[in-house]
């Protein structure tokens, strides 16, 4: 008798497990409660996730040794659910313990593109704009080799006129481009989270046609779970094909 009430407690658990990623992130898309409060109830229905999934193995396959196949069947149904959001969660752990806790890649690390329209626009608890080229710069050369200078054979002008559409093209907001300096300053939203993540583009004339850099860099968190970089590396492989 305890394993059928336990089956059933199990299947209406399951709906709020299941609801709790979407709703956290809605709320904060409605500003209902800050991201901590939402990365909290995603962690805090991750664990439940998991302890019910391996719970709701483990009498599964006890109904299933005692013959209870109807019983073992409700079980079955609860750990095929809640593997999606605890293999989900599993995912984003492990890609996160194997990437550098960092928020800001520059393809130039010693003398990176400088923000200035978008200085006004980050509003405070904003990440500091500051690039720590000593600490920094091993890390995300280590973990993101591709992100480096664009060697042009363009004119600036050309190649200003490229990087503007190729940033447009990526669905990136043009806050600022200021031809006369080759500095281009936008701001990407991603998709899910609607995090405000803040690029910087600079052009500069060579001897051969010219060079670009990007610099991006999130507004808030600790990790970008490599969205900087690969926002850097979007750019770079457009602006050359």
């Amino acid at each position: 008798m305890l394993i059928k009430t336990m089956a059933k407690i199990f299947k209406l658990a399951v709906i709020p497990l299941l609801l709790g990623f979407p709703i956290a992130i809605i709320a904060y898309r409605l500003q209902v409660w800050p991201m901590g409060t939402s990365f909290q109830i995603i962690k805090c229905t991750g664990y439940g996730s998991a302890i019910v999934l391996a719970l709701a193995l483990l009498l599964g396959l006890f109904a299933l040794f005692k013959k209870q196949k109807d019983v073992a069947k409700s079980y079955a149904l609860v750990v095929i659910l809640l593997a999606i959001p605890v293999i989900g969660l599993s995912m984003q752990g492990t890609k996160a313990k194997s990437l550098p806790f960092i928020h800001h890649v520059s393809t130039d690390t010693i003398n990176p593109p400088k923000f200035q329209a978008i200085v006004a626009l980050r509003g405070e608890g904003s990440n500091p704009l500051e690039y720590d080229s000593e600490k920094l710069a091993p890390l995300q050369k280590a973990a993101y080799p591709k992100v480096k200078t664009i060697i042009s054979e363009l004119s600036a002008e050309q190649a200003f006129a490229n990087a503007v559409d190729t940033a447009v093209n990526l669905g990136w907001e043009i806050v600022a481009k200021h031809a006369e300096q080759g500095i281009i300053e936008a701001t990407d939203t991603t998709l899910l989270w609607g995090f405000k993540d803040d690029v910087v583009i600079r052009i500069q004339a060579t001897t051969t046609g010219s060079k670009v850099d990007l610099r991006s860099i999130s507004r808030i968190g600790g990790t970008d779970l490599g969205a900087n970089a690969k926002r850097v590396e979007s750019f770079i492989s457009r602006f050359s094909n």
